[in-house]
C-alpha cells in the first residue's frame, strides 16, 4: 500500500464523493432549514391559551382598527384569529358565527393533503415524489392515451405543474362526472409536465386516490389517525366523491381554532408536544417555492402551499375559495386564520395581514 501513487488515492477519494452524492439526499437543496421555532412548553391540544395582544407584543389598537374595518367594509368575513408565541391573542367572529362552528375551508384542504403526502412518505407508503401517476391508476391508461401523461409524477401534482388542460372556470363540469378520478386522469395535456404552473383542483384530487391506494384506507381515516387525533381536532366533516374517495382538493370543514392548530403545527416544523407528526424536512421543503405561481393568489407555489413575502417577512399560506386562509410567518412566530363566505375569490381578505396584523407586531 505504501507504493500506491498519491494521485490514485485522490482519484479514489473523488469516486467516493460521487458515489455518496448519488445515494445521500441533498438536504441543502431539498429541505433547507427554516426559522427554527423556540422550545414550547404549552400546547393547544385541548384548547388554546388566550392572552391580551400586548402580552405577546401585538398592538391592540391596530387590531381594533382591523376589527372596525372588517365590520365596515368586509361583510364576507366570518372570523379572524391571530396566534403569537403559542397564545391566541386575537379572536373575532362576525355575522353571529362563533368558535364552535366548522367552516367550509375550500382549497385549504389541499394543504392538508400535502401534509398527508409527507406523512405517507415518511412511513414508506410512498417511495418517492417521482413515482408516476400511471402507477396508481393503471386502469385509466390501459389503452391509448397522451404519452406525456406517463411523465406526470406526484411532484407535478403537488406543484400544480402536471400540464393538464384545465380552467377553474370550468369547475362546475367536474362534479357532474360519475368518476371524479377518471375525469381528472383523462384530462388532455397542453404543457410538458413540470414546465408551467396551472392551478388545477381535479389534479390535486388525484392525490387522494394515490394516498387511498397507497395506505389502503380513506384519506379521511388516514388524516384522523395521523394528523387530527394528535392535534386534538375532532373528526371533521369531509365530503367524498361519487366513488367514495375523500375529496383531496376541497370539501373539508374545520373550526377556526382547529385551522390555527394546523398552522401552529407547521410553524413548529411538524412537531407537536414532543411528537413529530409531520417530518420537519417535509414542512421545510413543502413551504419553499418550487415554481412561479399565478392565479388565484399571485404568489409562488410549494407543495400545495402558497409562498410569498409580506412587509419583508417570508409567509406561506393555505388558501381556499372565498378568502379562507391559514398563514404562517415564522420569523414573527405568527399564525393567522381567516374564514369567509364562499361566494367569490375574496383575495382582498389576505390584505388584512400586511395591512394590520404584521404591522401590529411591536
Amino acid at each position: 500500500m505504501k507504493n500506491v501513487p498519491h494521485r490514485w488515492w485522490l482519484a479514489l477519494a473523488a469516486l467516493l464523493v460521487v458515489l455518496l452524492a448519488a445515494v445521500v439526499p441533498n438536504l441543502s437543496t431539498e429541505a433547507p432549514l427554516t426559522n427554527v421555532p423556540p422550545p414550547r412548553t404549552d400546547w393547544p391540544t385541548d384548547d388554546w391559551r388566550e392572552c391580551a395582544p400586548e402580552t405577546v407584543g401585538l398592538d391592540s389598537d391596530l387590531l381594533r382598527e382591523m376589527d372596525a374595518q372588517i365590520q365596515a367594509s368586509l361583510p364576507q368575513i366570518y372570523s379572524v384569529l391571530v396566534v403569537r408565541y403559542g397564545c391566541l391573542a386575537f379572536e373575532r367572529y362576525y355575522q353571529r358565527f362563533h368558535a364552535a362552528v366548522p367552516f367550509e375551508v375550500a382549497s385549504v384542504t389541499k394543504s392538508i393533503t400535502s401534509a398527508l403526502v409527507g406523512i405517507a412518505l415518511e412511513r414508506r407508503y410512498l417511495r418517492t415524489l417521482d413515482q408516476r401517476l400511471t402507477e396508481f391508476f393503471p386502469e385509466f391508461y390501459a389503452d391509448g392515451f397522451d404519452t406525456q401523461v406517463k411523465d406526470i409524477t406526484l411532484r407535478h401534482l403537488l406543484t400544480m405543474s402536471s400540464g393538464f388542460n384545465w380552467s377553474e372556470d370550468a369547475a362546475w363540469l367536474w362534479p357532474r362526472s360519475s368518476s371524479w378520478m377518471h375525469f381528472a386522469a383523462a384530462m388532455t395535456i397542453i404543457h410538458p409536465p413540470g414546465e408551467q404552473f396551472g392551478y388545477n383542483t381535479p389534479a390535486a384530487h388525484l392525490l387522494s386516490g394515490v394516498l387511498t391506494r397507497a395506505v389502503r384506507t380513506s384519506l379521511a381515516d388516514f388524516a384522523r389517525l395521523n394528523l387530527f387525533d394528535p392535534l386534538g381536532i375532532p373528526p371533521p366533516e369531509w365530503i367524498t366523491d361519487p366513488e367514495g374517495f375523500t375529496t383531496g382538493a376541497h370539501g373539508l370543514y374545520l373550526r377556526a381554532r382547529d385551522m390555527a392548530k394546523f398552522g401552529y403545527l407547521y410553524l413548529n416544523r411538524g412537531l407537536w408536544d414532543g411528537q413529530q407528526i409531520i417530518p420537519a424536512a417535509w414542512v421545510d421543503v413543502s413551504t419553499q417555492p418550487h415554481i412561479q405561481g399565478g392565479f388565484p393568489q399571485d404568489a409562488d407555489y410549494g407543495y400545495l402551499w402558497w409562498v410569498t413575502a409580506e412587509r419583508g417577512y417570508t409567509m406561506y399560506f393555505a388558501a381556499g375559495y372565498g378568502g379562507q386562509y391559514i398563514a404562517v410567518v415564522p420569523e414573527l412566530d405568527l399564525v393567522i386564520v381567516i374564514t369567509s363566505e364562499v361566494s367569490g375569490l375574496h383575495t382582498e381578505n389576505r390584505a388584512l395581514i400586511p395591512g394590520f396584523i404584521i404591522p401590529a407586531v411591536k
